[in-house]
């Protein structure tokens, strides 16, 4: 079998899983708002952030490195010939910024406090978090909108 076609069906499932993850985020978003037991939901929250979060995202990254590296009309970062890729690669970094930056120091925060005190949670750090997430999940959205849309405009 062509790598090529595997690599594309794999980043498929990839993009699949990120995309999941942003219709799941705003459901589990909501019962901690409305809910009595906020700390066990942050808790599943976190959790599923960071399995689907990381699962989806390195698994776009490295299936998305395997392409380009395999398909000679590709390249990184390369404006001239396929400006879609190359602001999608752009946005990849922007979106792996954010994450380093502002959820994985907000989300390991809430976890140290679950951990010594699971009566209060400080709602600065959940903010950040959610914040954080809205931010990451409209930008996988648009390099969603420019993969689709790519053949009307390459």
């Amino acid at each position: 079998m062509n790598m090529y076609q595997t690599y594309i069906s794999l980043h498929i499932i990839f993009a699949g899983v990120w995309l999941s993850f942003f219709i799941i985020e705003l459901v589990l978003r909501g019962r901690i708002n409305k809910e009595i037991s906020v700390n066990e939901n942050v808790t599943n929250y976190l959790r599923f952030t960071n399995i689907f979060g990381i699962s989806g995202s390195m698994g776009i990254l490295l299936t998305g490195i395997l392409l380009v590296m395999v398909n000679s009309g590709f390249g990184f970062f390369d404006m001239s010939n396929n400006h879609w890729l190359a602001t999608k690669q752009i946005i990849l970094i922007v979106i792996l910024i954010i994450t380093i930056a502002m959820l994985i120091p907000a989300s390991r925060s809430i976890s140290k406090e679950l951990k010594v005190n699971s009566e209060t949670l400080q709602k600065s750090n959940l903010k950040k978090i959610f914040k954080a997430n809205t931010i990451i999940n409209s930008l996988v959205l648009v390099n969603f909108l420019f993969a689709i849309t790519r053949r009307f405009y390459s």
